[in-house]
């Protein structure tokens, strides 16, 4: 198993999970917080160090790279203080890479200057269920796609709004990443929000590619219960897919199966395809890889900054009530 020796900037909900797994993976070398309390506590639990100020747990502990699971908003600034005067061999961000597009662009360019390896923690990516539902796609399993309907909702207390910013940032980012792995070019997006205290807290985005390829969001910080799931139409069928059970259902248009003459063929016709795994123990194994090989992360400095186009049009649009351009690159 590649190890490595890994620090972590912030220790909140997302801290404590990287913290869990990186100590799992015989890599967590220390943590801190501005709360040197809450650091002292998860340290005590994994035998390791505690600090206020992270970059004492850099200049100490010579790590070869660190996780930034702050609040958003401090994502890009922190992010790039590290990066500017540490010498580091990755960086990992937890989503979103930044709260703006021009901070992440910045934010970037920094990161490939100093040749350090960049991933964004997009963790949904790393689901195995969503691996798996893009491959097919990819080999034609339902055709041509027509429309994918993404919906992520869930309860988030009042309280942590404020460090996780709006929804399209906070629950979006996951969803568009997928988009983007699915089709690229250029878009219009039309969205509307709902605020809470001036954040928008729920909302919903149609993007329409110029192929005609149409994706819906549904997003939400408002709803009781959790709720992750795709549904993706195609020319020859359709996926369903259950992110949080990690189920795959393959539909296809015929739905006469004792038709003597199909003309319409799925590798999996019908099939319920159960998979497993941990994403942001996925997650934090490719950051590994990437800080021991050098190698490109599933998850990249690109695709935080894609997900940032659609997050920002997103944004525009439910302010403006206009429809806005945008371009997913490839």
């Amino acid at each position: 198993m590649l190890t490595a020796k890994i620090g972590i900037i912030g220790i909140g909900n997302m801290g404590r999970i990287h913290a869990r797994i990186l100590s799992s993976l015989d890599s967590l070398a220390g943590v801190t917080d501005i709360d040197f309390e809450n650091a002292k506590t998860v340290a005590e639990n994994y035998d390791v160090m505690a600090y206020e100020d992270y970059n004492h747990m850099l200049d100490e502990l010579a790590l070869d790279g660190v996780i930034v699971s702050t609040p958003t908003s401090t994502h890009a600034d922190i992010a790039t203080e590290v990066v500017n005067n540490h010498n580091l061999k990755g960086i990992m961000i937890e989503k979103p890479l930044a709260s703006t597009l021009i901070e992440g662009e910045q934010l970037m360019k920094s990161i490939r200057k100093k040749g350090m390896g960049g991933v964004v923690c997009h963790s949904e990516i790393y689901n195995p269920v969503v691996d798996r539902a893009l491959a097919m796609i990819g080999e034609g399993a339902i055709g041509e796609t027509k429309v994918a309907i993404h919906d992520r909702r869930g309860f988030v207390h009042p309280s942590r709004i404020p460090s996780l910013g709006d929804v399209f940032e906070d629950l979006g980012v996951h969803d568009f990443d997928i988009m983007a792995r699915m089709n690229t070019g250029p878009a219009k997006v039309y969205a509307q929000g709902n605020l809470s205290e001036g954040v928008y807290n729920s909302g919903t985005v149609l993007v329409k590619f110029k192929d005609g390829v149409q994706h819906s969001f549904h997003l939400s910080r408002e709803y009781a219960g959790r709720s992750r799931s795709m549904d993706v139409s195609g020319t020859k069928g359709a996926l369903v897919l259950d992110l949080l059970g990690q189920i795959i259902k393959v539909k296809d248009l015929d739905q006469e199966p004792s038709a003597g003459d199909r003309t319409i063929r799925l590798p999996e016709r019908g099939a319920t395809i159960k998979v497993y795994g941990e994403p942001i123990l996925e997650a934090i194994k490719d950051f590994i890889r990437v800080i021991k090989t050098g190698s490109e992360p599933i998850v990249g400095l690109e695709d935080g900054i894609n997900a940032l186009r659609v997050v920002e049009a997103a944004r525009e649009s439910a302010k403006t009530g206009d429809v806005i351009d945008l371009k997913i690159h490839g």
